[in-house]
């Protein structure tokens, strides 16, 4: 057994085997007509079956430490009514998810300042960007580009300082990729830099007024990534739809000592809207999807959530990962080779269903893992080889090994005849 481990065949089959499966990293990113196939591709994640599938919304116990305030279409005077009816009923922390870039109406202006200035504790959104995207006609949507990846952010946009002395600030950045509208929100961060200085993200900000213990562990988890541990869409919270909220007499005094949410959630609830809408893992339509499925007030919301709680969804380094697969690779070429050398007549049906098991087996380790743990297994390296292992062995069996042993054959009788003619 250990001298077939060893042998040359197994060590060629590895190698090839590794080649295609970077081949399948590289090769659509070089070739623009595979673009779209890539794109697509890449924005399947096998473990969004465990929010869309396997966790119903409707059991899911509402958060009830965070209240979204659909803003709809109001206008500045009806937000400050908003605010001015929430106020009475001290919450927590008010968080506004709505830029006020520039002064329009004076009065209006005036009456949304005066109502931000009754917030104990308010936080407005930023953005950090670059300035070339600041003069860009698209600045709402709040998206962190692939092409940023490495570099420093150089602006912090903010609404205008009229409303800004009396709040915090945010930014509202989800990650995802500007040119790929329909990519899916899974990830976000809590820090970025920008310039010499140091922005805190919007959920981060809101949350360091409630539990500042609970925010600062956000924050030590560092400037990469986080997987946002869903816990649902808005009936998953305390939701206010926009007319209510704008009814003085609508029973608010559930907010007391809540974390509110302002964000545009359509006209009213009932209504979709593109505008500022995003896909998510909670899409039950994870593929062939064709309108979003969470606005972004309700993502904060979920990270905030997610914050409160400390229910982080950790994931496998990418060292383990590729150590994982070519392991799983090695064992699955040794016991090809062995079952081809020893029982050829078998061999085909023997590889078929060990492909076919195994693939089964990975994938519901991934979703049984994450669904129990909250851990995320990172086993695309072993998938790949295992989808790939039995093709690259038949093809090296029946040409590459004829090609590669007469090569050699060929250098050998070369070597000779030099040695020949030089004696």
């Amino acid at each position: 057994m250990l001298r077939t481990l060893f042998s040359f065949d197994n060590l060629a089959i590895t190698i090839a085997t590794i080649a295609a499966v970077g081949l399948l990293y590289v090769v659509p990113q070089n070739f623009d007509f595979l673009n779209p196939v890539s794109q697509a591709l890449g924005d399947l994640d096998i473990t969004d079956m465990v929010f869309s599938q396997f966790r119903n919304e409707d059991d899911t116990p509402v958060d009830t430490n965070i209240v979204i305030v659909n803003i709809g279409m109001a206008d500045r005077s009806e937000i400050a009514v908003m605010l001015q009816n929430l106020a009475r009923h001290q919450p927590a922390a008010v968080g506004i998810d709505a830029f006020f870039r520039a002064p329009k109406d004076s009065a209006s202006d005036a009456e949304l300042a005066e109502a931000m200035a009754q917030i104990d504790h308010l936080v407005l959104v930023s953005k950090v960007a670059f300035k070339k995207e600041s003069n860009e006609e698209d600045v709402e949507r709040w998206a962190m580009s692939e092409a940023a990846e490495g570099e420093v952010f150089d602006t912090l946009e903010t609404s205008h300082a009229m409303f800004t002395q009396h709040a915090d600030h945010g930014y509202a950045n989800l990650v995802l990729d500007q040119e790929a509208s329909f990519m899916t929100c899974r990830e976000v961060t809590f820090v970025e830099p920008w310039g010499t200085a140091t922005e805190y993200s919007f959920p981060v900000a809101l949350a360091k007024s409630v539990d500042p213990a609970a925010a600062q562990r956000a924050i030590a988890r560092g400037e990469g990534e986080q997987t946002v541990n869903y816990h649902g869409n808005y009936r998953s919270f305390y939701h206010v739809d926009v007319w209510q909220a704008l009814d003085p007499d609508f029973d608010l005094s559930f907010v007391r000592g809540k974390i509110v949410l302002l964000g545009f959630m359509g006209p009213d609830l009932e209504t979709r809207s593109l505008e500022d809408a995003f896909f998510t893992p909670l899409n039950e339509n994870y593929v062939g999807r064709s309108f979003p499925d969470m606005y972004g007030v309700v993502i904060h919301a979920n990270v905030i959530s997610m914050i409160l709680r400390g229910n982080y969804i950790e994931s496998m380094d990418q060292t383990t990962s590729i150590l994982i697969g070519l392991l799983v690779l090695v064992v699955n070429v040794m016991m090809f080779t062995w079952m081809y050398e020893h029982h050829e007549k078998w061999y085909d049906m023997f590889a078929v269903a060990v492909q076919l098991a195994e693939s089964l087996g990975i994938l519901f380790l991934i979703i049984t893992v994450f669904d129990s743990s909250d851990y995320k297994l990172a086993l695309t390296p072993a998938l790949l080889s295992v989808f790939l292992v039995g093709t690259v062995h038949d093809l090296y069996q029946d040409s590459l090994k004829k090609i590669i042993v007469g090569g050699l054959r060929r250098v050998k009788r070369g070597r000779k005849s030099a040695t020949s003619d030089s004696a």
